[in-house]
């Protein structure tokens, strides 16, 4: 073989070598999807295409700066390393890239001088990278040229490949990840907590170091306020803070509606720094939209650019963001409307539970402002004695700091006026560019007013009126017309349910009255009845006056009996005064009530009244006639110390009660004189009774004794011993005569008789040494002359000294009792009890005698109504029980008289 045909051989050879490796080299970066492995593979495979000592591989990337070479495989060519990023003007890499046709064959000075072979690696109709390799002590020859060109061409599409799957499957892991997003913020959270999640999931999930997301404030619309933060934005801005709309990217896409996407902040003079954040090189806003509403923008910053990929990424977020937001409102109107209509509800059953009318008002009013949020708020009622009046009955807010404590509005002023006088409901959402509202001192701040009718039917009760810093929305509004609604049922139900319970207290006050009343015995007490059960009732002062009339029932004068003050209450006190006859007697004597405004301006009222009025500074006055059997016994007056209109309700009360007191008084006077002839009748009674012993005894004694004296001499001169026997029998007669005529003076004694055995009169010696030591001597003397010794106990124990008068009164009391113990009971056993309660005093006198039953005009009844009188005289009374074999009881009971007091 020549050696020509050897080499030629060889040469063969080796192409086959050559062409195995290349095919090899092929293959083995064919089926490499992993980019990063492929890279460093072709970098392998080339260098031991061409046996190189070492190679590099780098792709072409974007830069602020511009386009660089960064390097991703290297291996056996140092200082290079993966990572270094190498420009495109200098070197092989500048001659590669330039003449963009086969591999560069040079020595390459950033290679140390190496023999380097370079190739630029094509795809997408422009170079892409550079593939290069380097060797020491020899030259790369054309195979190896040519051998480099074709491995770089497979190795260009296999790295256009790895890439675009690199694309795939990181857009798959996107859309991933933006789908992990979707679910989180289309999760049924609240507002808050949906932009929160959906904030910390961009960040985490894709990557992006500072988020935020701002929505539009429909109370400021000139700003955005951030609701989810993300990064290190959560300190440099927190939640809340705000965002001009009118500056930096976010606001260009919420005013733009569009997408705004700067890879160089420092280029853009919208950019504005967020306070505390560094290092932003990039920005990207997507505004969040739907239906040509703006809801907000997503914002993020970063330091490296942002792709297409990356807006469109986000723009997917924002519109799941949206819809996220859309139905979070939704879910928080039905949640406000649920709640509302919950609260509306309780707000009526709140109400419904008050019958008080002032009650009623103020829990409307507290429950309005507690669960419905509203903070200003007022209730006024149609003024009763001028419908074209509203009066305010119950408040909140700024209303409470109002200096008018009872502020009236005309129907028709004002906003509220407006509403009431029309009975229809109105929102004003700018008070400030309506000219019906009326301002109250000190609510600059005061945006809007609803005003909304109290009807019953077709009639105005009042209005209730709401005023707020904020708009008020239609939802609001309705909510408010519920409540008025209901409120208006509940103020027809409270007034129903006041004028039957003012009918049930008016009979209830009418039956206590009356029975009190006719317990009442003297007219004191009747008057003090009236005072206590009706006047103590009101807040009017009540005073009872009353005529005297003269022999011929002419009024004489007036006498003012008692009366009733708040301050004071019950006083039973007489003044007298003359009666004068005025122009109001006619109208009072038909027993009809006068109403007196201002005693001033009345022409109706005299001088002398219109005097004594001012002079009490009450110039209001009420007259209601005492009319009993057509006969006007004297007056219920009123008095109120200013000007007063009397409203018909409060003269009802004391008109219903005027008639019984009127009755009560006429049969006191009735019994006063009833008890007058009765004591008259009594006397009559006990002079003829005296009349009848005086005739059966001595005078028939006297009769014989006069008979007697006449036979005395006759029967002397016939025997001087039945003259004698005469004499003696006048004797007894006259002892016995003149033993009659003593008991029946006894019984004609004074009513303070002397005591017996030289003790100074009762009363004289009650006054000297009290009570009890007057009780003591008169049971000694009771006993010595009743010739007999029973048993008598005092028991003072529980006594204390009283007054002159009562101490009195007992001493007759007990003396007539003690009278009547000897006399006639025979007792062996008498306990007489002093004792002084907290109240009353008590006279208890007990004997174990013959007792009695009682029966009118019996023995001892003169006495016994004496004691009954002089009991009543102090306000007292005598309470008698006894029944034959059993003996009796006496027990006398007498207010004390520092309780009157």
């Amino acid at each position: 073989m020549s050696v020509l045909a050897t080499s030629d051989h060889a040469a063969g050879r080796r192409d086959r070598q050559r062409a195995e490796r290349l095919v090899q080299g092929i293959e083995a970066i064919a089926g490499d999807l992993a980019l990063e492995q492929l890279l460093a593979r072709i970098v392998t495979s080339a260098t031991a295409l061409v046996a190189a000592a070492g190679g590099a591989l780098g792709l072409v990337v974007d830069r602020p700066t511009g386009a660089v070479v960064r390097l991703t495989a290297a291996e056996g060519l140092p200082p290079l390393a993966p990572g270094d990023e190498l420009p495109l003007d200098a070197g092989l890499i500048e001659r590669v890239l330039r003449e963009q046709g086969p591999p560069v064959c040079a020595d390459a000075a950033e290679l140390a001088g190496r023999a380097a072979l370079g190739v630029a690696l094509w795809w997408d109709g422009a170079p892409r990278g550079v593939l290069v390799v380097a060797t020491l002590g020899h030259r790369f020859t054309t195979n190896d040229r040519i051998t480099l060109a074709r491995f770089a061409r497979h190795a260009a599409s296999a790295i256009a490949h790895a890439r675009r799957h690199e694309q795939e499957r990181r857009h798959a892991e996107r859309l991933t990840l933006i789908a992990r997003v979707n679910r989180l913020v289309t999760a049924g959270l609240e507002r808050d907590d949906l932009l929160a999640t959906a904030a910390t999931a961009i960040h985490e999930l894709l990557g992006y170091p500072y988020v935020a997301i701002a929505l539009s404030d429909p109370a400021d619309l000139a700003s955005l306020v951030l609701r989810g933060v993300a990064g290190p934005f959560r300190h440099a801005a927190p939640v809340g803070y705000r965002l001009p709309l009118t500056a930096g990217l976010t606001g260009a896409a919420a005013r733009e509606r569009r997408l705004q996407l700067v890879n160089d902040v420092t280029t853009d003079p919208r950019y504005v720094p967020t306070p505390g954040a560094s290092g932003i090189r990039a920005e990207l806003a997507v505004p969040i939209t739907r239906d040509d509403e703006v809801f907000g923008v997503v914002n993020v910053e970063g330091g490296g650019p942002f792709t297409a990929e990356d807006a469109e990424s986000l723009a997917i977020i924002a519109d799941q963001l949206a819809i996220a937001i859309a139905n979070a409102r939704r879910l928080a109107a039905a949640r406000r409307r649920a709640a509302r209509l919950t609260t509306v509800t309780r707000v009526g059953q709140l109400i419904a539970s008050r019958l008080s009318l002032d009650q009623l008002l103020q829990t409307a009013v507290e429950a309005i402002h507690e669960h419905l949020a509203f903070p200003h708020i007022a209730i006024l009622l149609v003024d009763p004695a001028n419908s074209d009046l509203l009066v305010r009955r119950a408040r909140s807010g700024m209303y409470t700091g109002h200096s008018i404590l009872e502020y009236q509005q005309r129907l028709g002023d004002g906003i509220l006026g407006a509403a009431a006088r029309d009975r229809r409901p109105l929102l004003v959402n700018d008070v400030t560019a309506d000219a019906r509202y009326i301002t109250i001192p000190g609510a600059t701040a005061i945006r809007a007013e609803l005003a909304a009718p109290l009807l019953s039917g077709a009639a105005l009760l009042g209005a209730l009126n709401i005023e707020s810093e904020q708009p008020i929305d239609d939802e609001d509004a309705a909510a408010i017309l519920l409540v008025a609604d209901q409120l208006s049922i509940a103020i027809d139900n409270a007034r129903l349910f006041a004028d039957t319970q003012r009918a049930l207290d008016r009979t209830r006050l009418l039956y206590e009255t009356s029975q009190r009343i006719s317990t009442a015995l003297t007219i004191d007490e009747v008057i003090a009845a009236y005072l206590d059960e009706v006047a103590a009732r009101g807040h009017y002062r009540c005073t009872i006056a009353l005529y005297d009339t003269d022999d011929a029932g002419r009024r004489a004068a007036v006498t003012i009996r008692g009366y009733w003050t708040p301050e004071e209450g019950t006083v039973l006190r007489a003044q007298t005064m003359p009666y004068t006859h005025d122009g109001l007697d006619i109208v009072l004597d038909a027993g009809q009530t006068i109403a007196i405004t201002d005693v001033r301006t009345d022409p109706r009222v005299s001088p002398k009244l219109r005097e004594i009025q001012m002079s009490e500074g009450r110039p209001a006055l009420a007259l209601i006639p005492l009319m009993a059997r057509g006969q006007r016994l004297g007056l219920v007056l009123l008095s109120y110390p200013a000007a007063h209109s009397w409203p018909a309700a409060d003269l009802r009360l004391y008109e219903a009660t005027a008639a019984q007191l009127a009755t009560a008084l006429d049969r006191s006077r009735q019994h006063q004189l009833f008890t007058e002839r009765s004591r008259e009748v009594a006397v009559l009674e006990e002079r003829q009774r005296l009349a009848r012993d005086l005739h059966d005894s001595v005078t028939q004694q006297i009769f014989s004794l006069t008979l007697i004296a006449q036979a005395i001499s006759p029967a002397w001169r016939r025997d001087q011993a039945e003259g004698e026997r005469r004499v003696q029998r006048l004797l007894e007669l006259s002892q016995a005569a003149l033993g009659e005529m003593r008991g029946l003076l006894a019984e004609l004694r004074p009513a303070a008789p002397t005591l017996s055995s030289g003790v100074a009169p009762g009363v004289a010696l009650v006054r000297q040494e009290g009570l009890p030591a007057a009780l003591r001597r008169h049971l000694t003397a009771v006993t010595r002359d009743a010739g007999e010794q029973p048993a008598v106990l005092l028991d003072t124990t529980n006594y204390a000294p009283q007054c002159p008068d009562h101490e009195e009164t007992f001493f007759w009391i007990a003396q007539e009792a003690l009278h009547n113990v000897v006399k006639h009971a025979h007792a062996q056993r008498t306990l007489i009890e002093l004792r002084a309660d907290e109240d009353q005093v008590c006279l208890s006198i007990t004997d174990d005698g013959a007792g009695f039953a009682r029966t009118p005009g019996g023995s001892g009844a003169f006495g016994l109504q004496i004691m009954h009188e002089r009991a009543a005289a102090l306000g007292g009374a005598v309470q008698i029980r006894s029944a034959p074999g059993r003996g009796t009881t006496v027990t006398a009971r007498l207010p004390r008289k520092d309780a009157l007091l």
